[in-house]
């Protein structure tokens, strides 16, 4: 079963009713395996939604359109073959297919695409920037 746990000065500690559960009936002393891995951060992923948003409003398309567009220009596709020809399918960005570390990367891809195709007057930390003045998060120097 899978939780979120908090790394603390005594150990791990269950954060959620899921890691909670996982303990019940494991008795004192002994030895679990635990799968280590840092979660995505839920509000960095917010500046990704929140860009494709600001940029499907003003094109006329919906956020899910965009984000489509955004994954092909930065070559986070599968690509497979039909009969008749090559086709690019953007690949899912979900939390289970994507580590924080990724999907950082990833959205980087997508501020310089943007100002590459979109905003050629804009530097791709300046988007990034004002993307997350839109959302009210803190920078990341801020935070």
């Amino acid at each position: 079963m899978k939780g979120f746990w908090l790394k603390t000065a005594q150990g791990l500690t269950p954060n959620d009713d899921a890691a909670r559960e996982s303990l019940h009936g494991i008795a004192l002393h002994t030895v679990v395996q635990v799968e280590v891995s840092r979660p995505r951060n839920i509000k960095f992923h917010r500046l990704y939604w929140a860009l494709c948003s600001a940029i499907a409003s003003s094109i006329g398309v919906s956020r899910d359109n965009v984000s489509d567009v955004l994954k092909l220009r930065t070559g986070h596709f599968t690509v497979v073959q039909t009969k008749t020809e090559r086709v690019r399918l953007p690949r899912s960005i979900s939390f289970a297919k994507m580590n924080d570390a990724e999907f950082r990367q990833f959205f980087d891809q997508c501020c310089r695409v943007v100002c590459e195709e979109l905003l050629p007057h804009l530097a791709p930390t300046k988007l990034r920037r004002e993307i997350e003045d839109m959302v009210g998060l803190p920078t990341e120097e801020s935070a």
